[in-house]
């Protein structure tokens, strides 16, 4: 397990007031029936703004709740000034969400995640920003003690990631803090929210990886589903053979990987 989990609070904190006072960063928050979970998110997201000495820019994509998490969030943002709230008018999936916020967003980084508190941002946030160095394309964070039903289908993923684009992490579907022009470079329709870090490690992006603490849902239902197996399934194949044999050639600009950020 990675030391950086056991660096000091003090520590944590001096690395993320020099990280944000070196780079712009928002926290990208996909919502699709979270209203039991966005008061307590949010709570989490401004103690680790008071606590770290941090403010950065969190956008909200709203990918068409229908439980009520929209009024919700717009009483929120009254509460929370740094909340910026963005709407789908049905849900589209996380790669749209992604999508939505890169367009709508300036930052040098994005750290993505989700509002169903199956990660906590007040500690996993810090930890990631800890582990970087100039010249990473993505820090990735590895759940870890989990307790759901996805870890077979994960390890799956995971593992077809490493062979077929050389990924050399354990977890690369959970939060991810990420150069923003990066992802930029990406046709995000086919490479999807799934195989971004696969797809950047294949590219020679350097992607590094912190063990995470997974937490099991208080309120709220996964939104994974057995047809998803399928769909990623379909996802990667048709990913792999437009990598192996247009995507090495058709993203020139992928110096943006391997500098100094």
């Amino acid at each position: 397990m990675s030391q950086i989990l056991d660096i000091t609070t003090e520590k944590r904190k001096a690395s993320t007031r020099k990280f944000c006072s070196h780079y712009s960063l928002t926290i990208v928050v996909a919502v699709l029936n979270e209203r039991d979970n966005l008061t307590s998110f949010c709570h989490s997201i401004d103690r680790l703004f008071s606590d770290y000495g941090m403010t950065c820019e969190v956008v909200v994509v709203n990918d068409g709740s229908s439980d009520g998490s929209r009024p919700l969030l717009e009483e929120l943002s009254h509460q929370f000034s740094f909340l910026k709230i963005l709407d789908h008018a049905y849900p589209k999936g996380l790669t749209h969400v992604l999508k939505t916020a890169t367009q709508n967003i300036e930052s040098d980084w994005i750290y993505l995640t989700a509002a169903d508190l199956e990660s906590d941002i007040y500690t996993d946030l810090p930890h990631l920003i800890s582990a970087h160095i100039p010249g990473d394309t993505a820090i990735a964070g590895w759940r870890q003690d989990r307790g759901d039903h996805k870890k077979f289908a994960s390890a799956i993923a995971n593992g077809f990631c490493r062979i077929g684009f050389g990924l050399n992490i354990h977890d690369m579907n959970w939060v991810k803090l990420v150069r923003t022009e990066a992802i930029c470079t990406l046709p995000l329709e086919l490479v999807t929210h799934r195989y971004i870090l696969a797809v950047l490690s294949g590219l020679g992006g350097h992607i590094r990886e912190v063990p995470v603490q997974w937490h099991a849902r208080q309120a709220g239902r996964s939104k994974f589903g057995r047809r998803r197996l399928w769909s990623s399934a379909v996802e990667f194949t048709k990913l792999w053979f437009w990598f192996q044999f247009r995507g090495r050639w058709l993203l020139p600009n992928i110096t943006v990987l391997s500098s100094p950020l």
